[in-house]
């Protein structure tokens, strides 16, 4: 049922274009939802019934490498978020795009960016996970580059393509050492192969790898630079790649692998100090914001530095009995700020497009004075915004005080700094997100507005805001419908004794005097506007300045490089492509062959093989020293003759037989051809050149024969041969040689005789095309 349901996205992009031309009155949009309205029901009904449903599609079994699906609890929280919200940018896209754009394409790329979240939050089978991960990347690609004239679009793109596959590849690398280490690719079946095992190096590697991966994706520091430039999207795409999509991908890798990597130390302080450095850079450079959109995406990396930060907090042994209440109540913050987060961050986006879209500018230089003119959009905005500072009776307070609680109760030598770190960031999160208010709808107002808000725009943020407010007072049916299962998915341990109902009001504690300290003083630092000098202004992040030069040295070292090797010399062409293939294989090959050396078998040579043998070689030699391409011609012809005597004395005449029809026919067409072409001219290669060319040739000469000897010595499949052994039993045929080619690969043997016919009716076109120009000329 997975499978055809992921199946079904790439059908209903084949509906879309088939709408798009059949039916002209229904809008796109209505097509499109089908996909997330599906998805919704599945939820629904999954939450329903508590199942968990799992299905598995064999792809490359040898290598456990399957088509392996799971929707559990944990990927139920996701898998929600992406449906539901999908749902609602659908709604919000019909009413935001004019009919003048793209908008097959842009639903088309909107789909593909939706299944591929479905896959990866449903896979189970590591490869399978990268493969959907890099679908994501390669979607949001085109999506964020959907406005390619803008430049702006186009480098974005690039930004966060190039940034999120290197984490992708480094994952994939990480994903490869797990197999290694324990013979499976299920994601589920790792842990408890781990389990009991000694942590090896090259655990520790892919730990390393997984978390790049990780981080990358989600824009943690210092890779949070593409999230940013990801704005120049279309707003509904912006929307939903900040909320619910591609930013909580490397959230989500973090808590299914949250199994095999927690109580290690290393990876819960990376994830601790790493979230708390992004949520206080994503804060700094927020706050000095011009441009709306930009505000709210460096809020969006803040916001995703506290779920990993809580992430880290909770990354502890699960064995130790007295840490578990912890473990499960940090967990349960982080789990459901995912969701919190999700809800206002859409509405906040969704709100941004509306102000853009009617006053047709971003820059809150120039807003101002919106409020009455927009008043839903500032009501949406309001509760979105403060419900992202932490304020009460908006769901986003209810996190923000588990956020604190977990930094009070951390026990440890650098609790004080840890919580001295993260009251400073949400005090910047409290300014940034009144700054976003303040500026755009008060004060006065500088801009023109064309039209009004329009009632269908504002489906999608009116829900959205409606929820926010909702999941504060019931925050408690989050709680049991989907965070505690999921804890049950995550956890080593039964959680359910340490749950505890979420509560807004806990009393006078420290959680509360930070609470207050982080109210007063943001709201001090916003009332003053001290934040223009108190946070500096950047025209360009240093990382940015720095990716910008690395990509322009890169360019630079690369058309260096391509103008040194771009001779239009095909002998150069093939030893740079030779230099390579040894520089990448024959170290490996070598140590391979060392290892399975002793159980290589050579075959004893005879007199009449050794001498044809080095009748081989002198044909050989002779063919590099000669001049004439006829010649050449003939030697290499008796290279094949000698070749297909040494058929005959290993026991195969009908191969020898075919090797001689073919060594004869191409003989007779390429001196057919070459007779009209001058003779080969001497090289004057110098000394250096003559040396690089013969240690190139003596590394492949190396590498064949390393690949020869191991072919011959590891034997890791049976020989198909047994297969063909049979030849008579399956086809009646009772020479192999002629079943394989008439039965067993009778298509293929048909296609080769087809190419051999095209090209010498090419040959011999080109043969007569001489005679053809001087009866032209005549």
């Amino acid at each position: 049922m997975l499978a055809l349901f992921l199946l079904t996205g790439f059908v209903i992009m084949g509906l879309i274009w088939l709408h798009h031309h059949s039916v002209k009155r229904v809008p796109l949009g209505v097509t499109a939802a089908l996909y997330p309205l599906m998805g919704s029901a599945l939820s629904l009904y999954a939450l329903a019934t508590r199942q968990t449903f799992r299905q598995t599609v064999p792809w490359i079994p040898a290598l456990d490498v399957n088509f392996s699906f799971r929707l559990d609890s944990l990927s139920l929280i996701f898998f929600a978020l992406i449906s539901f919200i999908g749902v609602l940018v659908v709604i919000y896209s019909v009413f935001y795009l004019s009919k003048h754009e793209n908008l097959p394409k842009f639903y088309s790329y909107l789909l593909l960016f939706m299944t591929a979240m479905y896959g990866v939050v449903l896979s189970t089978n590591s490869i399978v996970l990268y493969v959907f991960w890099e679908l994501t990347s390669i979607s949001s690609f085109l999506l964020i580059s959907f406005w390619y004239k803008k430049k702006a679009a186009r480098s974005g793109a690039l930004k966060s393509f190039l940034i999120t596959v290197f984490g992708g590849m480094m994952m994939l690398m990480g994903f490869i050492a797990l197999y290694i280490i324990t013979g499976t690719n299920d994601i589920m079946q790792i842990a408890a192969r781990l389990d009991g095992q000694g942590k090896s190096s090259l655990y520790y590697f892919a730990m390393g790898a997984i978390l790049l991966g990780a981080l990358t994706k989600s824009a943690q520091f210092p890779f949070h630079i593409w999230l940013p430039d990801a704005m120049e999207a279309p707003t509904p795409v912006s929307a939903y790649l900040h909320s619910a999509t591609m930013v909580k991908a490397g959230i989500y890798l973090l808590l299914r692998l949250f199994p095999i990597f927690s109580g290690e130390p290393v990876f819960q302080w990376i994830l601790i100090i790493d979230g708390l450095l992004t949520m206080l850079v994503g804060s700094l450079f927020a706050v000095r914001q011009s441009d709306l959109k930009g505000l709210l995406a460096y809020s969006t990396i803040s916001q995703l530095g506290m779920i990993v930060s809580m992430i880290g907090l909770s990354a502890f042994d699960g064995s130790r009995e007295a840490l578990r209440p912890f473990i499960v109540i940090t967990l349960t913050g982080a789990l459901l700020h995912i969701i919190n987060h999700a809800l206002f961050k859409a509405a906040l986006f969704m709100g941004a497009g509306i102000v853009d879209h009617i006053t047709h500018t971003r820059d809150l230089s120039k807003l101002g004075g919106l409020r009455q003119l927009l008043p839903v959009t500032f009501t949406v905005m309001t509760i979105g915004a403060l419900s992202m500072a932490g304020l009460p009776f908006l769901n986003g307070f209810l996190t923000k005080e588990m956020f604190l609680t977990a930094l009070v109760d951390f026990e440890g030598r650098y609790a004080v700094w840890l919580t001295s770190a993260g009251v400073i960031a949400s005090i910047g999160t409290f300014v940034y997100s009144l700054i976003a208010i303040v500026r755009t709808f008060f004060g006065e107002r500088s801009v023109e507005v064309d039209h009004e808000e329009s009632r269908g725009i504002l489906i999608s943020p009116v829900i959205l805001a409606a929820l926010v407010i909702l999941f504060f007072f019931v925050p408690n049916v989050l709680l049991y419908a989907l965070i505690a299962p999921a804890l049950g998915v995550v956890l080593m341990f039964d959680p359910a004794a340490y749950i505890k109902p979420v509560h807004a009001w806990h009393g006078f504690n420290v959680t509360l005097l930070l609470t207050v300290i982080i109210v007063g003083s943001g709201g001090l630092i916003v009332a003053s506007g001290v934040y223009r000098r108190l946070f500096p202004k950047y025209k360009e992040m240093p990382l940015n300045i720095l990716y910008h030069k690395s990509m322009k040295g890169l360019d630079a070292v690369s058309q260096k490089v391509i103008r040194r090797i771009m001779t239009d010399r095909l002998n150069h062409y093939l030893m740079f492509l030779f230099a390579f293939i040894l520089l990448t294989s024959l170290p490996l090959s070598l140590a391979v062959m060392y290892d399975v050396y002793p159980a290589f078998e050579l075959s004893e040579m005879d007199y009449y093989t050794t001498l044809l043998a080095g009748f081989i070689v002198a044909a050989s030699y002779a063919m590099m020293k000669v001049q004439s391409r006829m010649t050449a011609t003939l030697l290499t012809g008796a290279i094949g003759y000698g070749t297909s005597m040494i058929y005959i004395l290993m026991f195969a005449p009908d191969l020898a037989l075919t090797q001689f029809v073919i060594e004869t026919i191409t003989t007779v067409l390429f001196l057919s051809c070459f007779y009209h072409l001058p003779n080969l001219e001497r090289e004057n290669k110098s000394r250096l050149n003559r040396v690089v060319s013969m240690t190139i040739a003596g590394g492949m000469t190396l590498l064949v024969l390393s690949m020869m000897v191991i072919s011959q010595s590891a034997e890791l499949y049976s020989s198909i041969s047994e297969y063909y052994e049979k030849a008579y039993d399956l086809t009646g045929g009772k020479n192999i040689v002629n079943a394989i080619l008439g039965d067993f690969r009778a298509f293929d043997t048909l296609l080769e005789g087809v190419v051999l016919m095209i090209t010498g009716l090419g040959i011999y076109a080109l043969i007569t095309r001489k005679g053809g120009a001087e009866h032209e000329r005549k």
